[in-house]
């Protein structure tokens, strides 16, 4: 087996840089040669996914500052110390899935 080297780039500079604004041209350049091409490309569905955890968080973070007020704190401290209170499973679980 032969193994040549007239094929190989001899010229470093001759490489060209591929982004947005300077894409890359197909398979074949000017010169005649052909070269592979890697094209990185996000995931729209890593995109989608992201966005949606950024929202959800923006939603728990804007419902964790908001407070009770001193009566309704109160309130409830009366009730559970006199057994009364009762657990509302319904509006728990809404709160869970964010309904």
């Amino acid at each position: 087996m032969k193994i040549t080297t007239n094929n190989v780039m001899k010229s470093y500079p001759d490489l060209r840089i591929h982004t947005k604004e300077n894409p890359a041209p197909s398979a074949a350049s000017s010169d005649g040669h052909s070269f592979d091409a890697l094209i990185i490309q996000s995931n729209p569905r890593q995109i989608e996914e992201h966005t949606f955890a950024e929202s959800v968080s923006r939603q728990l973070s804007s419902g964790m500052a908001e407070t009770a007020s001193a009566e309704k704190v109160q309130d409830l401290k009366n009730k559970v110390a006199e057994h009364t209170y009762q657990v509302d499973a319904y509006a728990i679980a809404s709160r869970i899935l964010l309904v």
